[in-house]
């Protein structure tokens, strides 16, 4: 692996932005595509925060072309101007795709190198690139160069935590990994307890609980600049309705004693869960607190709920329950059907839920909707709608019609 190895200096409080997953178009639009306009104001927030440091964790283009990383350097240089910060990026799988020489474009566009040691303040920051566009098995001859950066990063006498960077995390730790994780980083961070791990990819929402993993080290799936995407099973859709709208990522803010891991809507510029802060200490491994790895039950604020027929189908709405991740919804004729919350779009979402019902075959229905949390746990009161009169509506589309990309 060609290591490029860099010792930086940021001449102010550490600030570090960590995000991922702009997949930028090949072709030049005029007017900038929703992940384009993403990406620019995902920098315009790095800015106004002060991030002396950025993490970009691949999926940079859509597909490898000098158009997309064009548009990825001059988002930067546009919001940052004469103070741009240094970027450490990596390649994702989607950097890889079509181009004969996906590497060498990437080392020539971007003047780095796909596998980088950044010691940034005196933290130690890994960026690995998966070797490969698997999606599974990206890191087969990766994975010894990581293992021998983490010794060597673990061996400067500080005891601090050592961050690493992945497009692919480790299969079975963050939301989102046991469909989309990667199987050969199995066993490469086990014995690294110090090890910090940001992975891109998956697209899952930062605000679920399950997008941070302790078990051996520590994991934080980073979302995407892009659009959401979640699990499959839901009447509204793996790639959920306003999925473009609320681009999330991390800023790691580091002091002596500690680092806070702030949730950002990179579209809006506004920390997200503000009261269930992650808080990693400054020196030895890292142990996430229960107050923000717990799941609470969710819970209806009120049980009122009504429909409305309008032109998108059949909408069911009622207050947005506290703690949902999804909701049941059980017509009179036996049917269940599973719809995500609107959660994923943090302070974005409405107070009150509006469901557009999908797939339900035309008729009127009696419903009651229950919450449903991340680990599966149903509130115990639901909300009860009566002669739900339910225009026949498919399924949405994986990829929702408003975004332009």
């Amino acid at each position: 692996m060609n290591t490029e190895i860099k010792e930086i200096i940021v001449p102010r409080r550490l600030r570090v932005a960590v995000v991922s997953d702009s997949q930028l178009t090949p072709f030049f639009h005029k007017t900038p595509t929703t992940f384009e306009r993403n990406l620019r104001a995902a920098c315009r927030t790095m800015k106004e925060l002060g991030c002396g440091f950025v993490v970009y964790a691949g999926d940079i283009c859509n597909r490898a072309s000098k158009n997309g990383y064009k548009t990825y350097k001059r988002s930067f240089n546009d919001a940052f101007g004469d103070d741009k910060p240094v970027v450490q990026s990596i390649m994702g799988n989607h950097d890889y795709y079509v181009h004969p020489a996906p590497r060498a474009l990437f080392e020539r566009e971007l003047g780095q190198s796909p596998f980088t040691h950044y010691v940034v303040n005196g933290w130690h920051f890994i960026g690995a690139s998966p070797d490969s566009p698997s999606m599974y098995n990206g890191y087969t001859k990766t994975r010894e160069w990581i293992a021998e950066r983490l010794r060597i990063a673990e061996a400067d006498g500080t005891d601090r935590p050592v961050f690493v960077t992945v497009h692919n995390a480790p299969r079975n730790t963050v939301y989102g990994s046991d469909r989309w994780g990667d199987d050969s980083l199995a066993g490469v961070f086990d014995g690294h307890p110090r090890a910090v791990v940001f992975s891109g990819h998956t697209h899952y929402s930062v605000l679920d609980p399950r997008s941070m993993w302790q078990g051996g080290y520590t994991v934080f799936n980073t979302q995407s600049l892009s659009y959401t995407e979640m699990e499959k099973g839901k009447a509204n859709g793996s790639v959920p309705p306003l999925a473009y709208s609320a681009p999330m990522g991390y800023v790691l803010d580091f002091s002596e004693d500690k680092i806070e891991v702030l949730r950002y809507n990179m579209l809006t510029g506004r920390e997200q869960l503000p009261e269930r802060r992650i808080v990693l200490p400054a020196k030895s491994a890292p142990a996430l607190s229960p107050a923000v790895t717990e799941v609470p039950a969710p819970v209806f604020p009120d049980l009122a709920g009504e429909w409305e027929s309008t032109e998108s189908g059949t909408v069911l709405r009622f207050a947005r329950a506290e703690n949902a991740h999804s909701y049941e919804v059980r017509f009179s004729d036996g049917e269940v059907q599973a719809y995500f919350s609107s959660f994923y779009l943090g302070d974005e979402a409405e107070e009150r839920e509006a469901l557009v019902v999908y797939g339900k075959k035309a008729g009127v229905y009696d419903t009651e909707i229950r919450a449903v949390n991340a680990l599966g746990e149903k509130s115990a009161e639901c909300v009860r709608i009566s002669a739900v009169n339910v225009a026949s509506r498919r399924y949405r589309r994986k990829f929702a019609p408003e975004i332009w990309y």
